[in-house]
């Protein structure tokens, strides 16, 4: 018999497959910077430094609630 889920566990899985595809994104992105020879690259590697911090903050909330709530 399949097993049903819950709505908040739906939705933590959801909020997880939003992160994993943004760091994927984020590091496609890290790839083609570093390609690239410019010389602007350090304004843009903080922001994206900036921007895989807040994902991992997020990510690291979002693991906490999952917890909390079983």
């Amino acid at each position: 018999m399949a097993k049903r889920r819950g709505a908040r566990t739906g939705v933590l899985d959801w909020w997880q497959t939003v992160l994993d595809e943004t760091k994927d994104l984020i590091d496609d992105g890290i790839d083609r910077i570093r390609d690239d020879d410019d010389d602007d690259r350090g304004e843009l590697s903080g922001d994206i430094a900036e921007l895989k911090k807040a994902v991992a903050e997020l990510n690291a909330k979002l693991d906490r609630l999952a917890t909390e709530r079983k």
